[in-house]
């Protein structure tokens, strides 16, 4: 899962990703369904939502991808075509990938482990609706999310502010989960 604020680049990295063919599940919201022991993520409808930036850098112009709606500049990536793929099954949540503002750092992007606490603030910052839940509601939620910030590696993402290089923050990531995954299964 990534995890931001609005204009962090969630959905420009799932479409980067999707791009180099893994499957995307969700863009914008990732429902959870809690089953004790374990998070599913439920897939979501197959589009990925771009700001015209992001589809111009990602497919050379803006117009490479249609408009959500006329009258709006924002545009969607479709997972039902031939060359991208749509997750249509609920999968296990397996990490989540906090990503902070772009950096000018040299280093950037990097990945970093985020403990706990770290990650329940982090969390509880980036739910979405809760100003919507009745405080017996946001105990719950605040409960559900402290099980996972527990039970999920966490990680903390700065993806370089050169959008060139989208392409090495998703094998970062990628490999940072694939070493994530071989030290579960030991």
């Amino acid at each position: 899962a990534l995890v931001g604020p609005s204009g962090s680049g969630k959905s420009a990295t799932a479409a980067a990703f999707a791009r180099l063919g893994h499957p995307v599940l969700t863009d914008d919201v990732l429902a959870l369904l809690d089953e004790g022991t374990r998070f599913e993520v439920q897939p979501a409808y197959p589009r990925v939502r771009l700001w015209p930036q992001s589809a111009e850098s990602l497919f050379g112009s803006v117009d490479a991808l249609p408009r959500i709606t006329p009258g709006w500049d924002k545009r969607f990536l479709d997972l039902n075509g031939p060359d991208y793929k749509f997750q249509r099954a609920p999968l296990p949540l397996a990490a989540i990938y906090f990503l902070d503002e772009r950096s000018t750092d040299a280093i950037a992007p990097k990945v970093k482990p985020v403990g706990a606490r770290e990650g329940l603030m982090s969390l509880v910052a980036n739910t979405y609706a809760s100003h919507l839940l009745d405080k017996p509601m946001r105990a719950k939620e605040f409960q559900v999310l402290g099980r996972l910030a527990e039970s999920i590696p966490l990680r903390r993402v700065s993806p370089s502010a050169d959008f060139g290089r989208i392409q090495e923050l998703c094998a970062l990531i990628a490999d940072d989960f694939l070493q994530l995954a071989s030290c579960a299964s030991t």
